[in-house]
């Protein structure tokens, strides 16, 4: 596992990111720094033993994720161990790429903050051209995709080339979606 009891994870919104946190929550001494209110209230109720933080900010209709100057400060405070990020897109150009210019400038801060990086993304948001790219030099460190991402790949794969790319297995049990890491 790439995420360890006691670590500091930085998350943002997005409903894949949503799916992940709920295999966070056998996890003790976590800190939890999100701007999602919904993540923040589901890992709130579902880990006692962890720590959450819903990092304040705007809040508009076009985005779940609060952003702003207030909420960019905050992330520059936090000493974070990892960014959890999952974008609107990878762009073939310009890689990591979200359609709301606010989306992409917090995950900019995220990534800067955070000694690493995780990216979630699904291999349909792969090559799928969008608006604001939120892609730094390095890339991420770790990229979590499907087993579909294998062509893909070969599209996006100069955007991470530092990372350990694992692949996510997608399995349903009683309306709840897992997701089984293999790398």
């Amino acid at each position: 596992s790439l995420i360890h009891e006691g670590d500091r994870l930085l998350i943002e919104a997005g409903s894949t990111l949503a799916l992940f946190v709920n295999h966070l929550k056998e996890k003790k001494g976590l800190s939890i720094a999100t701007t999602s209110p919904m993540i923040a209230e589901s890992f709130a109720r579902h880990s006692q033993s962890s720590k959450v933080e819903l990092i304040g900010g705007v809040l508009t209709s076009f985005t779940t994720a609060l952003h702003g100057e207030e909420t960019q400060a905050r992330i520059r405070e936090l000493d974070v161990d990892w960014a959890i990020l999952s974008p609107s897109s990878i762009c073939i150009e310009k890689g990591i790429c979200y359609y709301h210019e606010v989306d992409a400038e917090i995950s900019l801060v995220m990534q800067q903050q955070a000694k690493k990086s995780m990216l979630l993304c699904d291999s349909s948001k792969m090559g799928v051209p969008s608006r604001f790219s939120a892609q730094t030099a390095l890339g991420p460190d770790a990229f979590v995709t499907d087993s579909g991402a294998d062509l893909p790949m070969t599209e996006v794969g100069q955007h991470f080339a530092n990372a350990r790319v694992f692949y996510a297995i997608l399995e349903e049990t009683e309306g709840e979606d897992l997701f089984f890491l293999n790398s």
